[in-house]
């Protein structure tokens, strides 16, 4: 009499085939969310960053404009603004010397009126732009004190300037025909940004059509004021 085959315990090569390949693909799309949310996490990352750069960028040059001022009896004390562009960009040059806080900084004495010039450069990437800001202190008294240039933006694809002269917005400045220490009413500051998105911020100029009343003082502030 012939006994029934036993069947041993386990799983046969077809079946192992079957769930390693279902677990492949889990795995696969486990692995393309994690890749996909690693690479939103970055592009937000990237994109706060951005903006970030651009609001401190506005806010300080909005701060610089605000408080500038012009004498009639100096034209080294003018505002001038020129439009240009570097590899297709725009790259405004903008010019103008300002009333500021003294900062204390080490090695600079402090200065109340200094000069200051927003210039963009090519990136080091090549295809953006670079942003600069230089400051002269003491502008209008003979001295020694060196340059201070700092770089306030990077990975731009564009910077405009333009001021309103009460009628329009040029990109010019002296406007012709014009005193050359006149200021303008207004100054609205452009930045495009990698993504080719565009920040406009509109300042007002306090001091214009006050280039004779103005009231200054080119020299130092005693450390004991």
């Amino acid at each position: 009499m012939t006994r029934p085959r036993v069947r041993c315990g386990g799983f046969t090569l077809l079946e192992i085939l079957l769930a390693l390949s279902v677990l492949s693909v889990i795995l696969l799309l486990l692995l393309s969310s994690f890749t996909g949310a690693a690479r939103v996490r970055e592009t937000l990352s990237s994109r706060a960053r951005e903006f970030r750069q651009i609001r401190l960028v506005l806010d300080r040059i909005g701060t610089d404009i605000m408080c500038a001022f012009a004498v009639s009896v100096r034209e080294e004390s003018a505002l001038s603004l020129r439009e240009d562009q570097l590899s297709g960009m725009p790259a405004a040059t903008l010019t103008f010397t300002a009333f500021q806080l003294p900062d204390g900084d080490s090695g600079h004495p402090p200065a109340e009126i200094v000069k200051i010039r927003y210039f963009p450069r090519i990136g080091a990437d090549g295809v953006t732009l670079e942003l600069h800001r230089e400051q002269s202190d003491l502008p209008f008294v003979g001295n020694k004190i060196p340059l201070r240039e700092s770089l306030v933006a990077d990975r731009l694809r564009g910077f405009g300037v333009e001021v309103f002269d009460g009628t329009t917005w040029v990109k010019e400045w002296p406007a012709g025909g014009g005193s050359k220490t006149s200021l303008p009413k207004k100054a609205a500051v452009t930045l495009v940004g990698e993504r080719g998105e565009t920040y406009r911020r509109e300042v007002p100029i306090h001091l214009a059509g006050q280039e004779g009343n103005v009231t200054w003082s080119g020299r130092r502030r005693s450390g004991r004021e």
